[in-house]
C-alpha cells in the first residue's frame, strides 16, 4: 500500500513499544472522518486536535489527547483498506475496471524550472488528499459508455471497426453529467464522479515528481504515452515509399502504466475533470475543488479543466502538470471515472 506516513508512525511505535500503554480502541473509534478505512484523512485530523481535550480524539479516555493515544491510533492505521483492484459491473453488463488510489500529500504544478511550462502551471503549491478513492484504471471507453448511454458520439460516418475499447471521445460536459448520473441512480447512492484536477494530478503523478510519471527521459515516452509521434497511422504508397497520416486516438492500455497502475494518464484523450479553470494560488490547500466557475481571461464561460493531453499533442503537453481547457468538443476529449470509498 502506499502509505507515504506509516514509516514515520511504526517509527515512533517501535520507540515507544517498551512502555505500558492501554489497550487498542476497535478500528471504527480511530475513523474520524467515518470513511470506513482509518487513513490519511484520519491522521491529519488527529493531528489539528493532539493536545486537546476533544472527546472524539481521546482514545485511552485519560482526559487529554497525548502520546497513549497516538500509539492506539497508529494501532488501527490502515485498517478497513479497501482491495487494490475492483471490477465494476456497469449498468449494461459491461465492466470497468478501477484501482485504488491511497490518500496522501504531493506538490501541485510544475517548477519554473520545468522544460515546457505554461505560466498557468504555478506557482507550485502543496495539497493533501485526505480521503482515498478509485479511479478508472483506464479511460471511459466506447463500449462502456454505449452501455450506459446507448449513443456512439464518436461516430462520424460509416465505421465499421470494433472500437469498443478505444476511449469515448468527442465529450461534451453535459453528457458525462448524464453518463454519471445514470450511474448514480443505478447505484443507488451518488458515489461516481469525475475527480478534480488536483486528484487528477495526485494520480497521475504517482509519487513522482518529474515532467511525466517515468521520468525525466523523453526517448521513453512512446513506451509509457499515445502522443503525436506514435499515434499517425502508417501509410505505404503505391511507389513504396512511406508517409504517415494525422494522429488519431488509440485503444486504452496499449503502453506501459503509470506507477500506480493507470493507463494512459499521459495522452491518448484529454480527460475532463470536476473543476472549472482557474488560476493556482500558492498557499498549502486540503482538498481544493477549484472555482465556482470559470474564471481567467482566457477562458470562455462554462469551461472545465481537460488533463493528460491526447494523442494530438506533443510531449510537453503530456507532462504531469499540463492543464487544457475544454473550449468545444474533439476528437481528443474523454473523461476518466472516479468512484468515493464509503
Amino acid at each position: 500500500m502506499r502509505r507515504n506516513v506509516i514509516g514515520i508512525i511504526c517509527g515512533l511505535l517501535t520507540m515507544l513499544s517498551m512502555h505500558e500503554h492501554p489497550e487498542a480502541q476497535s478500528a471504527s473509534d480511530a475513523d474520524f472522518d467515518a470513511n470506513g478505512i482509518v487513513d490519511f484523512g484520519d491522521f491529519i485530523l488527529f493531528a489539528q486536535a493532539f493536545g486537546s481535550d476533544q472527546s472524539n480524539f481521546d482514545l485511552d479516555g485519560n482526559g487529554n489527547v497525548d502520546f497513549p493515544d497516538f500509539i492506539l491510533f497508529a494501532k488501527q492505521f490502515g485498517e478497513g483498506a479497501p482491495e487494490e483492484n475492483i471490477s465494476i459491473t456497469l449498468p449494461g453488463d459491461v465492466k470497468l475496471a478501477m484501482v485504488w488510489i491511497q490518500p496522501g500529500r504531493f506538490l501541485m504544478g510544475s517548477p519554473d524550472s520545468e522544460s515546457g511550462r505554461e505560466d498557468h502551471e504555478g506557482p507550485q503549491h502543496q495539497v493533501t488528499i485526505t480521503r482515498g478513492f478509485y479511479l478508472g484504471k483506464y479511460e471511459v471507453t466506447q463500449a462502456q459508455w454505449e452501455s450506459v448511454m446507448n449513443t456512439s458520439p464518436w461516430v462520424t460516418g460509416s465505421v465499421s471497426q470494433d472500437r469498443g475499447n478505444f476511449p469515448a471521445n468527442r465529450m461534451r460536459w453535459q453528457h458525462v453529467e448524464t453518463f454519471i448520473r445514470k450511474l448514480n441512480d443505478a447505484e443507488g447512492k451518488d458515489v461516481f464522479r469525475l475527480p478534480t484536477e488536483a486528484e487528477w494530478e495526485y494520480a497521475c503523478r504517482a509519487g513522482t515528481t518529474t515532467r511525466w510519471s517515468f521520468g525525466e527521459d523523453s526517448t521513453r515516452i512512446a513506451d509509457f504515452a499515445r502522443y503525436y509521434e506514435n499515434s499517425r497511422t502508417t501509410i505505404v504508397r503505391n511507389d513504396g515509399s512511406i508517409t504517415y497520416g494525422s494522429p488519431e486516438v488509440q485503444e486504452t492500455g496499449g503502453v506501459f502504466p503509470n506507477p500506480w497502475g493507470l493507463y494512459d494518464m499521459h495522452g491518448n484523450v484529454r480527460e475532463l475533470v470536476q473543476d472549472y479553470y482557474g488560476p493556482y494560488s500558492e498557499p498549502a490547500q486540503i482538498d481544493p475543488m477549484g472555482p465556482d466557475g470559470p474564471t481567467g481571461s482566457r477562458i470562455p464561460s462554462g469551461s472545465h479543466v481537460e488533463r493528460g493531453g491526447s494523442s494530438f499533442d506533443r510531449p510537453e503537453w503530456i507532462r504531469s502538470a499540463s492543464r487544457s481547457v475544454g473550449w468545444v468538443p474533439n476528437d481528443f476529449t474523454g473523461f476518466r471515472l472516479l468512484m468515493e470509498y464509503r
